[in-house]
């Protein structure tokens, strides 16, 4: 069932702080620009890294990522719902500000249950990076993320995932191992 109110508070350009694999994250409506930015203002981060979108179905991720065949598709979630984050080629409508400075975007299917179901709520890809300050300490308790961010942000309630290490990042075409 859609949550209509959380759509249009992202659609607007509103930013969340939700519970990832390892630390909590933030996120937004991948297409707004100015949301992009907000989280950019947030964490203090270089536009040239580019943004994890993740969502609760691979085939969200169609408008994004350029043709995969169904074999691509079962070879990507041999490892999802997961801490495994793919970097794919990117689409020609894929926004460039979610690409960094490469030609692939970073896709994921999380396996926390409050991100699963806050993703199944709204039926679309939200961004995915650390709610943390750039080359701080993650943020690990809601507690923690509720001091930092106050009213900034929509809090999303629930766990982090039982990883000490943020996710695995390979590359879908080489298989190179991009972050362990």
């Amino acid at each position: 069932m859609a949550n209509q109110r959380l759509i249009r508070y992202l659609k607007q350009g509103g930013i969340i702080a939700y519970p990832t694999e390892s630390c909590f994250g933030l996120g937004c409506d991948p297409k707004n620009k100015r949301a992009i930015e907000k989280i950019l203002y947030l964490k203090k981060r270089v536009r040239s890294k580019g943004f994890i979108l993740i969502s609760s179905k691979i085939n969200l991720f169609n408008a994004y990522i350029k043709n995969i065949t169904e074999i691509q598709k079962k070879e990507l979630i041999t490892v999802w719902p997961g801490p495994h984050t793919w970097t794919v080629p990117a689409s020609n409508y894929c926004p460039p500000w979610l690409k960094g400075k490469t030609h692939n975007i970073a896709i994921r299917l999380p396996e926390v249950k409050s991100t699963l179901k806050l993703l199944n709520s709204i039926n679309f890809p939200i961004t995915s990076t650390s709610a943390n300050l750039s080359h701080k300490q993650s943020i690990k308790t809601l507690r923690a993320c509720k001091n930092i961010f106050k009213k900034k942000v929509k809090i999303i309630e629930g766990n982090i995932g039982n990883e000490k290490k943020p996710t695995t990042i390979q590359d879908f075409i080489s298989k190179k191992i991009i972050r362990k």
